[in-house]
């Protein structure tokens, strides 16, 4: 390099004694401060910050007064301060209030190469920089305005000033251009690197704020990463316990569904909604949607899988509940008396339950996949009120159901019901009332429908002229086979036909100002009364109980009812249901008698085995003795007689034999705690119950026992009457189930009356023992509840008897579900 000197003219300001040429040692020091920059940018650090520190380290590198970055925003057209050091602060608030970009112009968005001034005060150049006039008041002589660019996009300024034109002399032209390149670079890798900061803490809070399980896992199953909702998820206490000890392939259940994933994410790459069952770390096990993808390295090697995993267990538990509730509801289709049939939305049946084959005479193998629900009602084709409904053709329903009192159901939404009358083909007509519901998936698209048919012929012939009159309230109400009262406590003010039926009653005129309690016998007029008030106050529920009813002729008979509050009239009153269950109780009694016939056929059986023995000598001897008597002796006929009277008595006793034979039973899975459900609330509406708190302390998931029904039913409705009569009606009844330390499963009946006396203790289980006055027990019921538990392998015992109470204890053997056996 020369270090000759020279002078040289630049905007009339001469400069002499620079070096022309830089030195070695100088560009080595630029080329430092071009790599302290680049290292600036990589480094993680905020942009203004980065700013700062690069503008400080040029204004020392340069040895000037002053300097400021400035910045480009393409998006506004805004050019904003960035960083300054060394400018007035007078100048720098003005800079900051200034619109930089309108005072300069468009033309600066072009600007390529550094713009020196080397007298402030004279260059005309000033106007159209970055610099504003205020800079003329300072004491800055040269001043120098570097373009930064990166990729021939604007970026910025870098705008410098000193009090002398000396490090600004022109060869530095170049390096000014390098230098503003640089910078641009810089600022664009820093804002580069800042979007990637913001992008992985978007990501980071993301993978740690999804509910759905995130993993990265290694090819062999090893976890490299899992956010806090798989910890939860997989039942782990942390995410370092996560990533040392679990394996993904090992949380498989079963494990072959890890390889077949693994598979397809290596043929496909990526894979969406892939159903597994998930072992956790806890021991239970969750359904999850697996969606993943197969990171590969550039050698085309899989290095990781990215799983995303949703919890479906939830959703998997409502399809099964879903499931099960259209079994049910089939079942409930299935076993109605009422006749219905469901249709898709493209007309086909798809349903038809047995009532609908009774009142039309077509099986559902005849119906079912097919249109042709209008055959039966109809003569030729035309749409039902099923079809009508399902394509909500309000026009269609009008025209063909419009005078078969066709009117909106006030039941469900998009329902219609009508009355129809056709011909049978025995002769007459058959009168039907048609209900057709539209059927609702989840997003409130009709997918079908559903019509029930109630067939009210013998009401139409009956009472006809109060369908007339009546026809909304006679659908709700004359249907009921219950019957039905209207009522304040003084008088009956309304009473359905089946009222008047049941208590021999012709008209309801009869039944004016008559009070409701003319119908009950006078023993349960209390009890009822206290009843109407307390539900009248809303301090208790409506409950059935059963009482006595007196008919019109003063004959009593056996009644439900239940009560409940109601406005009739614009007045407060009760309507109140009332089921005749004379035929009930004659089967309840009947039931009673059997038992009695059975604990007799037991004792005559025992008679009859200890009267078979001598009779059986008797006969022997006879015959021995008929043997050695000659035929002409008078004793022979006599011996004879006692033979065949013997025999007669043989007869009498292989009789009582075959009467006391027990009939064998058959054993299937019982679900106690169900059956124990059903006993409770069908005996708490007993009115010995009416006073008696119930309380139930079934364990879950109870195994079930093997055993006949029936019998368990006859066993426990024993247990339960015999507390209820202990306790005269009025105390609390305890029902527990459980397994005790041998596995069996334990029923414990409590109840808190009077207890059993200690004397007792060894008979209560003999027949005919009884501790209750005569007339209300024949002592036969703990007697055949001990047989029928010993037959299923079981035992029944006492456990606690005192003032407090009695506890009776069942235990049977826990089972598995088995093929239903036989048991004698």
């Amino acid at each position: 390099m020369s270090d000759q000197s020279l002078t040289i003219h630049e905007g009339g300001i001469a400069f002499s004694g620079m070096a022309a040429e830089l030195s070695e040692s100088q560009q080595f020091q630029e080329l430092l401060l071009f790599n302290e920059i680049a290292a600036l940018s990589g480094q993680n650090l905020d942009i203004l910050e980065m700013l700062e520190q690069v503008l400080r380290r040029i204004v020392t590198f340069l040895g000037v007064d002053a300097g400021m970055l400035l910045l480009w925003d393409p998006k506004t057209g805004h050019l904003s301060h960035a960083a300054s050091a060394g400018f007035p602060e007078e100048y720098l608030s003005h800079i900051n209030e200034a619109h930089l970009a309108e005072v300069v112009g468009p033309h600066l968005i072009n600007a390529t190469s550094p713009l020196i001034i080397f007298d402030a005060a004279t260059d005309h150049r000033l106007a159209t920089s970055t610099f504003l006039e205020l800079i003329r008041e300072t004491s800055f002589c040269s001043l120098v305005s570097i373009p930064l660019r990166h990729q021939r996009q604007l970026i910025g300024f870098l705008n410098l000033g000193h009090t002398s034109a000396a490090p600004f002399f022109p060869e530095r032209k170049n390096f000014f251009a390098i230098l503003g390149n640089q910078i641009g670079m810089a600022i664009q890798n820093a804002r580069l690197c800042q979007d990637l900061r913001i992008s992985e803490r978007r990501y980071r809070r993301i993978f740690e704020g999804s509910k759905d399980m995130i993993l990265v896992v290694a090819p062999g199953g090893g976890l490299l990463d899992i956010n806090p909702a798989g910890i939860a998820m997989l039942g782990l206490a942390s995410k370092s316990q996560a990533l040392e000890t679990v394996n993904l392939q090992d949380c498989f259940y079963p494990w072959r569904d890890w390889e077949r994933f693994r598979q397809l994410l290596k043929v496909h790459g990526s894979v969406q909604d892939f159903e597994a069952t998930l072992l956790k770390g806890d021991g239970g096990a969750i359904q999850v949607l697996l969606s993943g993808a197969a990171r590969n390295n550039q050698a085309g090697h899989l290095v990781s899988l990215d799983i995303i995993a949703k919890d479906i267990t939830e959703r998997k538990r409502n399809e099964q509940e879903l499931l099960q509730e259209k079994k049910t509801t089939e079942g409930i289709l299935e076993g109605l008396p009422v006749p219905a049939f469901v249709i898709n939305r493209q007309h086909r049946i798809i349903y038809w339950n047995k009532a609908c084959e009774e009142l039309t005479g077509y099986s559902r193998q005849q119906m079912i996949d097919s249109k042709k629900q209008w055959l039966p009602f109809y003569t030729q084709e035309r749409p039902t009120l099923a079809d009508l409904v399902v394509d909500q053709n309000i026009k269609a329903l009008e025209k063909y159901y419009n005078k078969q009192k066709l009117h909106k159901s006030i039941h469900f939404p998009g329902a219609y019901e009508a009355s129809i009358q056709f011909p049978q083909p025995a002769g007459g007509d058959r009168y039907l009332f048609l209900v057709a519901s539209p059927i609702f998936n989840d997003r409130g698209q009709i997918i079908g429908a559903v019509q029930a048919m109630l067939d009210f012929t013998e009401r139409e012939r009956l009472a006809h002229n109060l369908m007339e009159s009546e026809e909304k309230y006679r659908l709700l109400v004359e249907a009921s086979l219950d019957g039905i009262a209207l009522h304040t406590r003084n008088q009956v003010m309304f009473a359905n036909s089946a009222f008047l039926n049941m208590f021999g009653y012709s008209c309801p005129e009869e039944l004016t100002g008559v009070p409701l309690l003319s119908f009950i016998s006078p023993i349960h007029h209390p009890p009822l009364l206290r009843h109407l008030r307390e539900i009248n106050r809303q301090f208790n529920r409506p409950r059935i109980f059963e009482i006595k009813g007196m008919k019109k002729d003063g004959s009593e008979f056996d009644i439900e009812v239940v009560s409940f509050p109601t406005i009739f009239g614009g007045q407060r009153a009760f309507q109140t249901h009332i089921r005749d269950i004379t035929e009930k109780k004659r089967l309840e009694d009947q039931l009673a008698r059997s038992e009695k016939l059975a604990a007799v056929g037991q004792l005559s059986a025992g008679v009859a085995h200890e009267i078979n023995n001598p009779l059986g000598g008797i006969l022997v001897y006879s015959y021995l003795m008929l043997e050695d008597l000659a035929p002409d002796r008078p004793e022979r006929q006599q011996v004879e007689k006692i033979i065949r009277e013997a025999t007669r008595c043989k007869e009498i006793i292989k009789g009582l034999l075959d009467f006391s034979r027990q009939q064998p039973f058959r054993l299937k899975p019982v679900d106690l705690n169900s059956m124990l459900a059903e006993l409770l609330s069908l005996v708490e509406n007993h009115l010995n119950f009416q006073d008696v708190g119930i309380k139930k302390k079934l364990a879950p998931e109870l195994p079930p026992v093997l055993g006949d029904k029936n019998k368990l039913e006859q066993v426990f409705i024993n247990l339960f009457m015999n507390a209820s009569h202990a306790m005269a009606g009025h105390g609390v009844l305890t029902v527990a189930t459980g397994q005790n330390v041998l596995g069996a499963v334990e029923i414990r009946v409590s109840d808190n009356g009077p207890g059993i006396h200690p004397e007792h203790l060894h008979r209560i289980f003999d027949p005919f023992f009884s501790t209750k006055e005569v007339g209300r027990g024949v002592g036969l019921g703990l007697s055949i509840s001990y047989g029928i538990i010993k037959q299923h392998r079981g035992r029944i015992y006492v456990d606690s008897t005192a003032p407090g109470g009695a506890t009776f204890v069942i235990e049977l053997p826990a089972t598995r579900p088995e093929t239903p056996q036989s048991v004698r």
